[in-house]
């Protein structure tokens, strides 16, 4: 029997030494402490992507670049609520890993993070899949720059914006919309968001059942929303291919900022049939 128990704890030694050659520690790192009088930021150089906080008595959320901790501030005595670890990945990829524990007077409540060598692979495979993408975006949008007029589509003469379609375009089996903006007032109109749904041209009966579909842009080629008092301005969006049925047409509806404001123009069909191939 004594030889038996010499040869199982011989195997566990074994066992155990071979486990923890696959296991590779991260570098220590002093506890953070958190209070619940107080909140404490982090500042990391990168957007978050990820957030994870391994006891309900420690609070987390991220802005941004910032995430924001607090303890709740109950069961103090058990020290297990008091003991906590915060795991973070920012969009780059850089991974974190930081012990929490509690202190009512914690100091002091902002840290800058610096950047981190642990770097998470699928993270920065994301990041470059949505960089080649960004500058894909870029490089139609330069081509419809260069582009003239190729169609001319105007809203109602009513309201302070005045709207037209300046340009319908077709490449690399995307579809843009130029839209050319004049603001008749002395106020500036700041853009909140443009509204792009389907709409029939009349309904054929009260009973008749129709439901709108929102067509969303991929992407936005400007970045200057603000039309200024009695100034011009242009936006071009880039969509998925997509097409409308022959009883449908296409509303933009664009709203201000913080204001009553806005202003809609329809597309028909049929332009939207013909746009300029690029």
């Amino acid at each position: 029997m004594k030889h038996i128990k010499i040869l199982i704890i011989t195997i566990a030694s074994c066992y155990s030494t071979y486990a923890q050659t696959n296991l590779v520690a991260l570098t220590e790192q002093d506890t953070l402490l958190i209070s619940d009088v107080k909140t404490t930021h982090l500042l990391f150089s990168d957007d978050i992507k990820y957030l994870d906080i391994g006891s309900p008595y420690f609070v987390a959320d991220t802005l941004q670049q910032i995430i924001r901790l607090k303890h709740i501030g109950e069961e103090l005595e058990d020290t297990r609520s008091q003991i906590s670890n915060l795991t973070v990945i920012t969009k780059n990829g850089a991974y974190y890993s930081i012990a929490l524990g509690y202190n009512r007077f914690a100091y002091p409540e902002t840290f800058k993070v610096k950047k981190s060598s642990q770097i998470i692979s699928i993270f920065k495979q994301e990041e470059a899949i949505a960089q080649k993408k960004e500058d894909e975006f870029v490089s139609l949008c330069d081509q419809m720059e260069k582009t003239g007029v190729n169609v001319r589509i105007k809203n109602k003469k009513e309201g302070d914006l005045r709207i037209e379609i300046t340009g319908i375009f077709y490449i690399q089996e995307k579809i843009a919309i130029r839209i050319a903006l004049r603001n008749e007032s002395t106020i500036d109109f700041d853009i909140d968001h443009i509204l792009f749904r389907t709409k029939l041209y009349k309904r054929f009966s009260k009973d008749y059942l129709y439901q709108e579909r929102v067509i969303s842009p991929l992407y936005t080629c400007t970045d200057d929303f603000e039309i200024i008092g009695e100034g011009r301005g242009s936006i071009t969006l880039l969509f998925d291919k997509f097409m409308l049925n022959e009883k449908e047409k296409l509303a933009i509806d664009i709203f201000e900022e913080n204001g009553g404001r806005s202003a809609t123009i329809d597309i028909p069909r049929k332009k939207l049939l013909q746009p300029k191939i690029i």
